[in-house]
């Protein structure tokens, strides 16, 4: 783990006060070499990105520190499975996803009108401030919304144990398995609880019973079942260690309209179907 995974906080801090260290330092060659106007734009916007550092990481870090997803056990896979949560939320058309992006943008708004109050009334201190709040804000509200998103998304508290992964080395020969259709999800990043936690909540709407059984497979086991799977350029998901879940389809309800939703879903978190033999 690196020093910045660890002390994220001193981190971002020593990266602040260095940059307002070279930002003094180089105010002070403008002074005595007579750099002219055009240094003015690097002392200042400097300045605000030492300022950025200093005051806003705290509480972008904090935010985002509050908003991690229980039991990850990778920041990749935290990362992976807050994107698949908004995915879904935004493929059913969830509307506080739009009055969030409405409240943001009205906030920012607000707080650019504020700073530029303050930067005309000669408050220039308190201007700078008042911009770095105007992009903290934002940020710290967009990560709580994903918090609360998550939080009612993920009805089924620990639902990993509903789900039953196979692995063994026969299952990509399975009849079954070759002779249904398999929505199947890339976990490139390999997968924990959380993300087993996800699958279930996302897929309990559409299963029928209250057990989830998934089949992992390696990107070497589709190739010997003789499947190549495909990222959304085209190009081959093919390496030692990309490892993917699929979804047997009879466990599934996707009769009444059910299906084309279920489609859309499936493209937002990168889902793809598993072909039968031959197609």
């Amino acid at each position: 783990m690196s020093f910045a995974e660890k002390h994220p906080y001193l981190f971002w801090q020593l990266i602040g006060w260095g940059v307002l260290l070279v930002d003094f330092v180089f105010v002070v060659i403008a002074v005595f070499n007579d750099f002219g106007e055009w240094s003015y734009l690097i002392i200042v916007f400097t300045f605000i990105g030492a300022l950025f550092a200093i005051i806003g990481s705290p509480f972008f870090l904090y935010a985002t520190r509050a908003t991690r997803v229980p039991q990850a056990r990778s920041p990749e896979e935290d990362r992976a499975v807050r994107s698949k949560v908004t995915a879904v939320a935004m493929a059913r058309k969830t509307p506080q996803a739009a009055l969030l992006g409405a409240l943001a943008v009205a906030a920012v708004v607000v707080l650019a009108g504020v700073t530029y109050a303050l930067g005309m009334h000669g408050h220039v201190l308190l201007g700078f401030v008042m911009m770095v709040v105007m992009v903290v804000v934002p940020f710290a509200a967009l990560a709580k919304y994903q918090d609360v998103q998550r939080r009612r998304f993920m009805k089924v508290a620990h639902a990993a144990q509903f789900v039953d992964v196979e692995s063994n080395p026969w299952a990509p020969y399975r009849p079954d398995t070759r002779r249904l259709r398999a929505p199947i999800v890339p976990v490139p990043t390999g997968y924990g609880t959380a993300t087993l936690d996800f699958l279930y909540n996302w897929l309990r709407v559409y299963m029928m019973t209250d057990q989830l059984v998934l089949i992992q497979y390696s990107a070497n086991d589709l190739r010997n079942a003789g499947f190549v799977a495909v990222d959304g350029e085209g190009a081959p998901l093919d390496a030692p260690d990309d490892l993917f879940l699929a979804i047997l389809e009879h466990q599934l309800d996707l009769s009444d309209g059910k299906h084309e939703q279920f489609e859309k879903e499936c493209r937002a978190v990168g889902a793809f179907w598993l072909p039968r033999a031959g197609e």
